[in-house]
């Protein structure tokens, strides 16, 4: 099977037309030029169709909108305020806050404009989220949606192909790490392709748009800095080397600040922007009070080698030195060796749970992958609950392996564990314990699950970095955290009496 095929199998089809986010290539210089990118006043009836028939299924990939109407009041007014001078300030635009702690923007056609909280988190101060809404309305009036070039992705991780990881059947690394690690996954269906001209033309109309606003134009720069600090933060995390390359808003928005600040440079020389502009940080900071960090428990929380989800009631382990990753389609945990855990959810159909392995699960997974003989198919329990499990060989494009298949009924609900491990591994032992260790959580358990949130305080007398950065609540690397959050240069120091943002 081609992975061409693999992947077509493994996507939601959204239609040629889904899903409009900024993807090319790095690249440096400013704009191209001193022509000013060429825009349209007026919208076509079929851009609109597409922004509005993908709206809810671009928001439900990346786990539903934000439910704070202090923040999503607020963003739809800073967006408003940019459309505005704009050159299409009469069509119908809607901005959209997306419940996940991704830092990512982007925009569709019909004027639909996505950010992310966990891009808020991130940000400074208004006129860095103007700078980031400003570059994506630039990609809607330039028509770039239009003129995109499109490449297939991952969009669904309810079959096994979409769901062990692609990495494991030839995949493109650097795809699937996008997928499964960075979000790009809940992007769903198509992604477009922008040029670097097409880049270029946003961070042309972006700047242009944050000055005609009134913000300061080398805004968005700095908000790159502090992404590119975030950035080398996480990976610093995860014992992993910084790439800017791998970073899925740098990935999909290859500016940097420094040729930002280029484009502003060359936009004054030409006499295109004047002025410094306004930065409304307290503005910002009183919006962002209070708001979700991090992960949701109406998304589940990952502790380590632990996952709970204090909404739907449940919680289990993986085994020692597999690494979490929790998306709005399932839940991957990444092991050595080629391994593979995914648990995931799937429609009921009532009846013995071995029969649902057996007559659906495995004959599914066989329409997509060579399989072998179902082996050592029975039903047991889990913790209480009825449960059911069977082995079932696949071969895969880089050798034949063992898909553990554990299906488990909880409160009129059907749970999935998939594990997948090379033939001859002993590694499906400790996939088959990590099944059982799945649980109800109790009321207690339930209530005891809190999110962390962004909370702004004033810096007192005494107060420094490194004590504000003991008060977050944060897993790893606290001060280097508070920092980055707050827009903080290494070995740097908050004055007195200004606002940071700590998690509580």
């Amino acid at each position: 099977m081609t992975l061409a095929r693999l992947l077509r199998s493994a996507a939601l089809a959204l239609g040629a037309s889904a899903l409009v986010a900024c993807q090319t290539t790095a690249g440096s210089g400013g704009f191209s030029g001193t022509s000013a990118p060429e825009t349209s006043t007026v919208r076509s009836a079929s851009e609109q169709r597409d922004g509005d028939s993908n709206h809810s299924k671009i928001v439900a990939q990346y786990g539903g909108e934000y439910r704070n109407a202090q923040v999503t009041s607020y963003v739809e007014r800073v967006g408003r305020r940019v459309a505005a001078v704009s050159e299409q300030p009469n069509e119908r635009w809607t901005f959209t806050v997306l419940d996940t702690p991704v830092v990512n923007a982007f925009a569709t056609p019909g004027g639909y404009v996505y950010v992310t909280r966990g891009l808020l988190a991130l940000a400074e101060n208004e006129a860095q989220l103007a700078g980031v809404i400003g570059h994506e309305i630039g990609h809607v009036t330039a028509g770039h949606g239009g003129e995109r070039q499109d490449r297939s992705t991952i969009a669904g991780l309810g079959l096994l192909l979409g769901a062990i990881g692609l990495s494991v059947m030839g995949a493109d690394p650097a795809l699937t790490r996008g997928a499964l690690e960075l979000g790009q996954v809940a992007a769903g269906g198509i992604v477009a392709s922008y040029s670097r001209q097409d880049e270029l033309e946003a961070d042309h109309l972006g700047i242009r748009y944050l000055a005609r606003a009134g913000y300061d134009p080398y805004a968005q720069a700095e908000f790159l800095d502090n992404l590119a600090a975030s950035s080398a933060l996480d990976a610093r995390a995860a014992g992993k080397s910084y790439d800017a390359n791998q970073v899925d808003f740098f990935a999909s928005h290859p500016a940097t600040g420094p040729r930002t600040r280029q484009a502003v440079d060359t936009a004054r020389a030409e006499g295109a922007i004047s002025g410094e502009g306004e930065l409304g940080t307290d503005r910002y900071l009183a919006a962002i009070n209070g708001m979700t960090y991090g992960q949701s428990p109406e998304q589940g929380i990952v502790e380590g080698t632990s996952f709970s989800h204090p909404v739907l009631g449940f919680a289990f382990d993986v085994p020692a030195g597999y690494r979490i990753t929790n998306t709005p389609s399932a839940v991957v945990a990444s092991g050595s060796g080629n391994t593979r855990i995914v648990f995931d959810g799937a429609n009921d159909p009532g009846g013995a749970l071995d029969n649902y392995i057996a007559r659906q699960w495995a004959p599914q997974i066989a329409r997509e992958v060579r399989t072998g003989q179902l082996q050592g198919l029975r039903q047991i329990t889990i913790n209480g609950l009825p449960a059911a499990q069977a082995v079932l060989p696949v071969q895969l494009q880089n050798g034949t392996y063992n898909a553990l298949l554990v299906a488990v009924r909880l409160d009129g609900k059907l749970y999935r564990f998939t594990g997948l491990a090379p033939r001859g591994s002993n590694a499906l032992d400790a996939m088959a314990r990590s099944a059982q260790t799945f649980r109800r959580l109790s009321d207690a358990e339930r209530r005891a699950i809190k999110a962390r949130r962004i909370e702004i305080v004033t810096v007192g007398a005494g107060d420094t970095a490194e004590s504000l950065g003991r008060r977050m609540a944060v897993d790893a690397l606290p001060v280097e955290r508070f920092r980055v959050l707050n827009g903080l240069s290494s070995g740097a120091q908050p004055a007195r009496g200004e606002e940071v943002k700590l998690v509580r």
